[in-house]
Formats: structure tokens, sequence, C-alpha cells
């Protein structure tokens, strides 16, 4: 997917060179989020209005789309629109004079109101974690552990709270680098290792890092914003950040 709206981009910028009459650039436009909740959301850029995609309730979010600009346009207003109550629950003003092709947005809604992601100042000696859960059921603290195929575990985070931004230092260490594997994350109630955290069950309470896209390598200086909810039969954790 990822190729095809860079090759997308290149495609209008050999138009701009071939027809020096028509001047066109674009941008991909990525949104990545979660809505809970019945609410029906629009996105719009400028004048153009794309299909409005509706969730279930406990759904993810994800947008893209590549949008063509004339190159004598030097701004674009994305705005999202709750179509139920008819407001206006998002506007950002893209400045197009830059070389960026790619623009990310994470966007959460809950309820009708949308969730203001705050995500940490970097910090070059380590990598900074932070987690929103949405888990109205329960104001229990939970840990998040991560476990690998021999069964070594290293702590993620601890005592996150739901319904509250709560922050994190994580650093690779050894079983846990490879590029190659994923991990699965566990959630357990605070000071425990076996009380999950979701429903009182296992599967509820773990998720697989595939999509995570958890620091490795030994790397260092990242930042990386998750919101996890359950939802129907599964575990949703959601990485906000631009891949």
């Amino acid at each position: 997917m990822k190729r095809l709206m860079l090759l997308a981009i290149a495609t209008a910028g050999l138009v701009s060179c071939n027809k020096e009459e028509i001047k066109t650039k674009a941008v991909s436009i990525q949104i990545r989020g979660y809505n809970i909740g019945n609410s029906e959301l629009e996105i719009s850029l400028d004048a153009l209005v794309y299909d409005k995609f509706k969730t279930e309730p406990d759904k993810q979010l994800n947008f893209s789309k590549v949008y063509t600009y004339p190159s004598t346009q030097g701004q674009a207003s994305l705005k999202i629109k709750d179509v139920i109550s008819g407001k206006e629950v998002y506007q950002n003003q893209l400045s197009l004079n830059t070389p960026d092709l790619e623009r990310f947005f994470p966007f959460v809604f809950i309820n009708g109101n949308p969730l203001e992601i705050k995500a940490p100042a970097a910090d070059p000696s380590t990598n900074k974690m932070a987690f929103y859960i949405y888990y109205p059921q329960s104001n229990d603290a939970i840990d998040i552990f991560m476990r690998n195929e021999a069964g070594e575990t290293v702590y993620i985070a601890k005592n996150v709270k739901p319904a509250t931004w709560t922050y994190a230092d994580y650093v690779t260490t050894e079983g846990f680098k490879d590029t190659n594997k994923d991990y699965t994350w566990y959630f357990v109630k605070a000071g425990t290792t076996d009380q999950w955290a979701f429903n009182d069950s296992e599967w509820m309470s773990q998720a697989g890092t595939s999509l995570l896209y958890i620091p490795k390598q030994g790397e260092t200086g990242r930042v990386q914003t998750y919101f996890v909810t359950p939802a129907g039969n599964q575990l949703d954790a959601i990485s906000l950040f631009k891949i």
C-alpha cells in the first residue's frame, strides 16, 4: 500500500515535469487511530470530501489517500466531522511547501470526543513509551510485560492507569532485539503476573507486537504512543505514530 502511494506521488510529479501547463503535486495523507462509540466520521481536504467511513463500536480507524494539488497552493485544510452530531471534531492546517511526501495524523475518538494525544519528548538515551488504556470496567492499575518464544520476560511499563496517559522508559534487552521476530505483550493487574487485566481472560489480555513496531536492535531515542482497549473477542493495541 505504501509503495502504491509513493508511486502515485511520483507519477503526479512527472505530470508536473512533462506538462508545464499542468503543475501538479501530491502528498500522502494517513490517519490512524480508534473510534469508540457509534459516530460516523467524514474527512475532507479543502473542497474534497472523501467517502464517509463508518465504524461499528470499538473499531480501528485507518484512512489513507493521496491528495493532489496545484503547485501554487501553499496550504490545505484537513478536517474531520462527526456526521451524527454535525460537529467538526478535528482540524489541521497543512503547509504544502515542504519536501515531506507523507503526512501522518493520529486520531482517537471516544464517545463523541477526540482524545488529546500526549506524546512525551524524545530522550536519546532511552525509548519513551506512552500508553492510554480505555477500559471503563475498572480503574485498577495495569502492568505490561513482553515475552519471547523462549519464555524470557521484560517489563514494558508498570502501574498504567486506565483513562489517562502513562509513560515509561524502555531499552531493548537481549532476547528482544531480533527484527525478524515478533513477541507478545501481556496485560496483568499491577503487582501480579497471572491476574489478567481485561475480562479476567488471558486471551483478551495479550497482543502480538507485529503491528506495534517496538524498538529492536538496541535502538534508542524513539517515541512510541499506543492506544489499548479490549473490543469484541480480542485486545486491540494500536500504534499512534508514523511507521
